[in-house]
């Protein structure tokens, strides 16, 4: 039977991706780092640096959950275009499947030794 989680620390929790969209609507004024590690954090700052989003010039500290939510659905295929509803629990799951792998290869990367991955982005999250 699966367990959510309990086997795989680094699984896709419903429960975890339902109050990142719930909280994210509600209280989007909230800290990203509430909800997502500075793995998960750094990689977002990095698919906003990519697309050049405002979000970039953010730093991990000052991402708020509400834009952490938009650049996760935006990674699941949401267009945030003006008359779009917020986004839905569908495509943040598809974008937060694409972060838990993204943030995943840069915790392997630094445990590994290359830092550099990190050094591009001018943050070094914690690993753990």
């Amino acid at each position: 039977m699966w367990q959510s989680g309990l086997a795989c620390p680094g699984a896709l929790r419903p429960g975890r991706l339902s109050a990142l969209t719930l909280m994210g609507r509600d209280t989007p004024e909230l800290p990203a780092c509430d909800l997502l590690s500075e793995a998960e954090i750094a990689v977002l700052l990095d698919y906003a640096r990519e697309r050049r989003l405002a979000e970039y010039k953010l730093g991990l500290s000052e991402i708020s959950l509400g834009r952490a939510l938009l650049l996760v659905a935006r990674m699941g295929g949401y267009l945030n275009r003006r008359n779009d509803g917020p986004p839905g629990h569908q495509v943040v799951w598809e974008g937060y499947t694409r972060l838990a792998t993204g943030s995943q290869v840069m915790r392997r990367m630094a445990e590994n030794g290359a830092e550099s991955a990190f050094n591009k982005l001018n943050v070094l999250p914690t690993i753990g």
